[in-house]
């Protein structure tokens, strides 16, 4: 696994999904309260990523129930897996070709995976066919998510194992791992007060790779998706928990077998490294005057405007051709 999974799923989630409205006189959001404040809450690139968008989206990161992975999520992390520590793939991978993929096959696993009877799981969630016949085919999944393992299809491995293995077939990409002496790394540190926590996928000698599963791998496109996405950010707090000054590279590979590798400018690492500072400051500020009701206005300094984009059509007036 290229990064603890739920971390992974929960940076994906907290970049992707929308904000919701959040019952902030709950429990849940007291006890997220009093842990700002004291700062025992451990931040991350996804919860500041969240922040970013609004106070609202980072209370929702926070605060959200996990959902299961997709396909996409689980394939890049599969990928890397096998590319970089394969020798893990039976601890944290198991192939089940029988997967719900409708709301209520999926409903009917939750509902068996809690304890509830075929027959009751098949009333709440009504899924089409033979409540015990339904049981049997889903049972190893059910186990799976018991287990805590991620869940994959024969076909899902073949198509990983074709990328990394067509990636191996690069002199170029495999002198970048190489150069590696440790995988899947942990990195915790403090920033004014505040614990981190963050996962690098490769690390050798002054050097971290991150390495990215994208639908389009051409690093034209893919530049566009480091400013996006913050990953220059999430790059520069890496580079802001280690000593010295490494150099920082994507390793970027999509399913029609194209890659590339992009090196990080250190401006633009010293940039995430500000902006994550910012954000901190942002945060404290956000606690200490409670501004938690506030959404996308928090990133404002002022009431926005809006001007009329130089690309939009103009009409040229003259009464007197006007029919």
């Amino acid at each position: 696994m290229s990064k603890d999974l739920a971390f992974e799923y929960a940076e994906i989630e907290a970049i992707e999904n929308p904000p919701v409205i959040i019952e902030q006189e709950s429990s849940e959001f007291v006890e997220l309260m009093k842990k700002m404040q004291s700062k025992e809450l451990t931040l991350s690139y996804s919860s500041l990523k969240a922040f970013a968008k609004s106070p609202r989206n980072f209370i929702k990161y926070k605060l959200q129930k996990k959902t299961p992975q997709s396909e996409s999520q689980i394939f890049g992390s599969l990928c890397d897996c096998l590319l970089t520590t394969p020798e893990k793939f039976d601890e944290l991978y198991i192939i089940v070709d029988s997967i719900p993929n409708t709301e209520n096959q999926i409903g009917f696993c939750q509902g068996l995976i809690e304890g509830m009877t075929p027959e009751d799981s098949k009333k709440a969630n009504n899924p089409r066919g033979d409540a015990k016949e339904l049981a049997n085919l889903y049972a190893p999944y059910c186990e799976a998510i018991k287990k805590g393992k991620a869940i994959i299809t024969s076909k899902l491995k073949e198509e990983a194992t074709a990328i990394v293995d067509n990636l191996k077939k690069s002199d170029f990409v495999m002198q970048f791992i190489d150069s590696c002496t440790s995988f899947q790394n942990k990195r915790e540190w403090t920033y004014n007060g505040w614990k981190f926590i963050g996962f690098t996928d490769a690390e050798g000698h002054n050097i971290i790779i991150d390495f990215k599963y994208s639908r389009d791998a051409d690093p034209d496109k893919f530049e566009r998706d480091i400013q996006n996405y913050d990953y220059f950010m999430q790059m520069g707090m890496y580079l802001d928990s280690v000593e010295g000054i490494p150099e920082c590279y994507f390793i970027v590979y999509d399913k029609s077998f194209n890659f590339s590798v992009i090196k990080v400018d250190y401006s633009y690492l010293n940039y995430g490294i500000r902006k994550y500072k910012y954000l901190v400051a942002k945060l404290e500020d956000c606690i200490n005057n409670n501004r938690w009701s506030e959404s996308y206005n928090f990133w404002d300094i002022q009431i926005r405007t809006a001007f009329k984009p130089g690309w939009v059509k103009g009409f040229e007036i003259d009464t007197d051709t006007l029919e």
